[in-house]
């Protein structure tokens, strides 16, 4: 490789990491497939075509043991396409053993090859699993087996399809998001000749340019609008994207549990943000490893109650309005609302009375709280009280929510609802203390008017009564640190308003009201991120910049809540503050 330079070779390393890291997930996909639904000639031949590809790149970047390992792999399934083998869960446990090594040398921080040990080990296996040729029925050789001739009708079939194939360039995700910082920059433009145009309309009188500017800043404003649709749709993905990567360790989960499972997935062509799509896996196979530990009982169970053997576990996306919506489901034992509130009572999360008076809802979001399990014993899935915890403010730090549904005995189902973007949102704006700020439409129930005469003081601190509950107000000012207002003075600050409006935010399952002096309306806003360098609350998710210049501060509902109530637990007003 010594004809390469340094800059040549990086770029070399980084094509054969990113296509090679693609090979293995499908080469993953299709034996899993081969395991579930029986050989499949077309599949079996693009895994000997994927190891042959892996074989062939590894070398051009010096990779000896990852070459050697993907040419024993290639042998392998060679023999089964003579059919003189057939694929059985050992097979595939062999080759998926092999490809976690190639995996894990290429995605080193520095491009790494297989340990010799390793690869002695592995070869070895691979000979010797190839060299006990199983006999096959005659029938086989025309069911079966792939024949020469049939190779090069399928080659040409291929190579036909490829000719219709779309093109595609692969471009780096830094280089798309730059087009869309640009792309928002444009619509803050956009809105600035909006507004000088509506100016001069008013200060000058009417003529022709001044109708052709108008036209002109008309069509304008649909361009830059269309061009940031485009670069958008470029920023999504389908989903089925994180959905494949999961069929490998749901197939170890019920290895390991002794639970047969049937594993569904639907809603894979749905969209979501890139950003969104690398993010949510950690989440998501949490919450599938919680449904084979706590959901789903064990054949003998499942029998017992009535039920088949192998439990099923749903994992399904789909649009709803802005957002997508994303569903694990199981038909295990479900969640017992008694069981759960004795265990909270007991472990003192909640107090006994508390819990008396909880509803079905507030019963199941229990399970959220960091230190709460139902499990019986801690394993290595789960049983410490930490993962749910971790799976809400993960959801919640995208700007998403999550809540449960169950039914004792039936099963249950967690719900995702994300944002499709983390680059635009529909948001409210609104002043407070003097200040412009914005929050996201999806956190927003509803809106209500308010007279200061109608706040009572709970703890100490404000509270209005929304129909027949009471829900706590926050002031973002006092949040921020800026407004030193002291809460149970119900005293007014000089120039405030006497009646206000009470922006209600729902965020797993409570509810609270952000005080507004004025409403300006929704908008579209281009999120820009703040400088981790002076920017020391994670309160807020950003800014935007409006058309006529004003920068608004973007709110982020759930570390909102979560910064008022630590607040005011500093002050010792009890575990109810700023939720309801």
């Amino acid at each position: 490789m010594d004809e390469f330079g340094k800059e040549e070779m990086e770029q070399l390393i980084a094509v054969f990491r990113h296509q090679s890291l693609e090979i293995l997930d499908e080469m993953n996909q299709d034996l899993l497939a081969l395991e579930s639904r029986g050989a499949d000639e077309e599949t079996i031949e693009r895994l000997r075509r994927a190891a042959h590809t892996i074989k062939g790149d590894s070398a051009c970047v010096d990779l000896e043991g990852v070459t050697e390992v993907a040419h024993r792999i290639e042998d392998l399934i060679s023999t089964v396409v003579a059919g003189r083998m057939e694929f059985e869960p050992a097979l595939v446990d062999l080759i998926l053993d092999s490809l976690d090594s190639i995996r894990a040398a290429i995605t080193q921080q520095e491009l790494a090859d297989i340990p010799g040990d390793q690869v002695e080990r592995l070869c070895y296996q691979l000979s010797q699993y190839g060299a006990m040729e199983r006999s096959a029925e005659p029938a086989a050789q025309s069911k079966g087996a792939v024949t020469r001739a049939d190779e090069e009708e399928a080659r040409k079939l291929e190579d036909g399809a490829a000719r219709g194939k779309q093109d595609y360039v692969r471009v780096e995700a830094s280089r798309i998001d730059a087009l869309l910082n640009l792309a928002g920059e444009m619509v803050v433009a956009r809105s600035t000749m909006n507004q000088i145009g509506s100016e001069l309309e008013q200060v000058m009188p009417a003529s022709d340019q001044l109708t052709r500017f108008s036209g002109a800043t008309l069509q304008m404003g649909k361009l830059i609008a269309e061009l940031q649709k485009s670069v958008l749709k470029m920023r999504m993905v389908a989903i089925s994207n994180v959905f494949k990567r999961f069929a490998r360790p749901m197939r170890e989960l019920a290895s390991e549990s002794g639970k047969q499972i049937e594993f569904i997935t639907t809603g894979g062509e749905t969209e979501l943000d890139r950003t969104l799509v690398d993010l949510i896996y950690e989440p998501l196979l949490h919450l599938l490893r919680n449904a084979v530990d706590h959901g789903l009982e064990t054949p003998e169970e499942r029998e017992a109650a009535g039920k088949s053997a192998a439990g099923s576990i749903m994992l399904s996306a789909y649009h709803e309005g802005n957002q997508v919506v994303i569903e694990v489901a199981d038909d295990g034992r479900g969640l017992d609302i008694d069981a759960l509130k004795r265990k909270a009572v007991e472990t003192g999360v909640v107090a006994e009375s508390e819990s008396l008076m909880m509803t079905d809802e507030e019963a199941f979001s229990l399970i959220f709280k960091s230190g709460f399990s139902t499990a019986r014993e801690i394993t290595l899935v789960s049983g410490r009280g930490i993962g749910m915890a971790a799976v809400k403010t993960v959801i919640e730090q995208l700007r998403g929510s999550i809540s449960v549904k169950s039914e004792n005995g039936i099963g249950t189902a967690f719900v995702l609802r994300m944002p499709l973007t983390l680059a635009i949102i529909k948001a409210l704006l609104f002043t407070s203390g003097g200040r412009l700020y914005a929050l996201p439409l999806l956190s927003v129930g509803e809106i209500a008017y308010a007279r200061q005469s109608e706040v009572v003081f709970l703890d100490e601190f404000e509270s209005y009564r929304l129909r027949d509950q009471f829900i706590s107000l926050l002031r973002p000012g006092v949040v921020l640190g800026y407004d030193r207002r002291k809460g149970g003075t119900g005293a007014v600050m000089r120039g405030e308003k006497t009646d206000f409006f009470v922006i209600v935010i729902r965020i797993g399952g409570r509810r609270f009201g952000v005080v507004a002096e004025s409403l300006m309306g929704d908008q579209e806003l281009v999120i820009k991120p703040l400088d981790a360098e002076w920017l020391h609350s994670d309160v807020l998710a950003g800014a935007s910049v409006l058309g006529d210049g004003r920068v608004v501060l973007i709110l982020d509902a759930g570390s909102l809540m979560r910064k008022s109530v630590r607040y005011e637990r500093s002050r010792g007003s009890g575990i109810g503050a700023y939720g309801s």
